[in-house]
């Protein structure tokens, strides 16, 4: 009886931690109360789950690092890849999340003890280490299964013609914003009301795996999880080189967990609120404003190193950064990210965006994306991106392009997550983040060869700027592109009020609300 009263919020807390209270009450029910009310009883039955949990982490990060190893060893084509690796952690995180909470990372198990996300039967840092090492046992038995099927070795360390010291930078962020989304998607309470499990963790962490692949992979080669690192210096032997290079890899992504968690605090101060008092949370606008800071960043800096390294997934791997964010920040600012949908916002009036906050938002979005931009210089020895046409393109051809996409991602924003009818942004978040980065994919790659996809005002000063610095560039393309996509989403809220004029037309009073949360649906 005790049992059943236990609140939802503590039997499942998601993919935070294995729901061990769940199925233990299950099991307890169904076993008569004798039985039920044995102590021996529900330790052995608590000792079983924790061995399930720990043996779903060895093979869901085996089956992750076996398909690293054999996507480098076999030449996959670089464009696939990233994408076969993210498919590998998203199917065992919906497979073995609800066994285990699905981290297959140790920085990701570190954050999460630090976040106090532990819950049910796996708390504790006892836990937290088990976890650790099954991931890493699991990553190490998947190196030398590779090495055994390729009859070849993996080298771990920074990319020529990279140096440690940008391999550590990148290997920092995209494991702080790996570990960032899963926080934010998996852990927090407003992402799993009532404990109910997110359905877009897998979806979010798989788009981080797309996004810094491609960004951060011909630099320190992608790792981003110290159970890679050990998996592939292990099997390598890499310790007979003078020392393990695994060591300097986990130290890098421990750092990258700790800011993850700071971060995680920065934007979701009401994880600390009680039940009561989360109910009628807003976020503030200093939260909204670091929020959009932090999405901004994390795009611009993707798109400056895929053009950097000559990737030919740029417009995927943006697409991918863009869908990871807006899933982990959307229930927090909207998740704008690009001054025109903000301009589109505000001007439609819905997304509970003012005038001044939207000026506020644009700010802050074109800080980053500079600011992003001087990261992605400094990472590439100085080198920077000239804004424009692209070769046997017209200026005309260009601004059309972007004026045309610019529009599509703005009113997709508008027509998907600005709408009425929706009760969650949780029910909305899983497709939301989709449309709003297949606008990404789709404009990227159609018009990348003519304009070259820029789409987003803070994304053109993320390039112009650093360019004008250290090129001697100009800022003329920037501030046309700018213009032209301003212009578009301030067409797009024109064309959001004709196409959806139910939407702006007065609410009727109703004597009930339109959605009863249920139990097992959640609304």
């Amino acid at each position: 009886q005790a049992l059943r009263r236990t609140p939802p919020s503590h039997t499942a807390r998601a993919f935070a931690s294995c729901p061990l209270e769940t199925s233990d009450t299950a099991i307890l029910r169904a076993s008569g109360t004798c039985v039920a009310n044995s102590p021996s009883f529900h330790r052995l039955s608590i000792m079983a789950s924790k061995v399930s949990a720990l043996l779903a982490e060895f093979v869901g990060t085996y089956v992750l690092v076996f398909t690293v190893g054999c996507n480098a060893l076999s030449q996959s084509p670089a464009v696939w890849a990233p994408t076969s690796i993210a498919c590998a952690l998203m199917v065992m995180i919906y497979a073995l999340g609800p066994v285990s909470g699905g981290h297959f990372n140790p920085a990701v198990s570190l954050a999460i003890g630090l976040a106090d996300k532990f819950g049910g039967a796996c708390s504790g840092w006892d836990m937290v280490l088990a976890y650790m090492l099954a991931q890493i046992a699991g990553g190490s038995a998947a190196g030398f299964s590779y090495c055994a099927v390729f009859h070849a070795e993996l080298a771990l360390g920074p990319q020529a013609p990279f140096g440690w010291w940008e391999a550590m930078v990148v290997e920092v962020l995209y494991t702080a914003m790996l570990v960032f989304v899963v926080l934010s998607v998996a852990a927090s309470k407003r992402m799993n009301p009532g404990g109910r499990p997110s359905p877009v963790c897998a979806l979010a962490v798989g788009c981080v795996v797309v996004a810094g692949g491609h960004g951060a992979g011909p630099i320190s080669g992608a790792a981003f999880n110290p159970a890679v690192a050990c998996g592939i210096d292990i099997s390598s032997f890499g310790y007979a080189k003078g020392w393990p290079q695994c060591v300097a890899y986990t130290v890098w992504q421990v750092w990258g967990s700790i800011v993850a968690v700071l971060l995680f605090k920065l934007t979701r101060p009401e994880d600390d609120l009680s039940e009561s008092q989360l109910a009628i949370y807003q976020p503030s606008l200093a939260t909204k404003l670091a929020s959009e800071f932090l999405g901004t960043f994390a795009l611009v800096l993707s798109v400056g190193l895929n053009i950097l390294g000559k990737s030919a997934a740029t417009a995927w791997s943006a697409a991918a950064t863009l869908m990871c964010m807006v899933c982990a920040l959307g229930d927090v600012s909207g998740a704008h990210f690009n001054p025109a949908v903000t301009l589109a916002v505000v001007l439609s009036k819905k997304g509970g965006c003012s005038l001044r906050d939207g000026f506020l938002y644009v700010v802050f979005q074109l800080t980053a994306g500079v600011l992003a931009g001087v990261c992605y210089c400094g990472l590439c020895n100085k080198q920077s991106i000239a804004l424009g046409p692209q070769a046997g393109s017209s200026d005309n051809a260009a601004y059309f392009i972007e004026f045309v996409f610019t529009f599509v991602l703005a009113f997709v924003v508008l027509a998907t997550a600005c709408v009425k009818g929706n009760s969650s942004p949780l029910l909305r978040s899983y497709y939301v983040a989709l449309a709003i980065g297949s606008c990404v994919t789709a404009g990227g790659f159609a018009g990348g060869d003519v304009s070259g996809g820029v789409l987003n005002p803070a994304v053109a000063f993320g390039l112009a700027v650093p360019d004008v610095a250290l090129s001697g560039g100009r800022m003329f393309y920037c501030v046309l592109y700018s213009l032209f996509q301003l212009l578009a989403g301030a067409s797009a809220s024109l064309m959001f009020i004709g196409t959806h004029a139910s939407e702006h037309a007065a609410k009727p009073a109703r004597s009930a609300p339109l959605f009863v949360p249920s139990p097992d649906h959640g609304y």
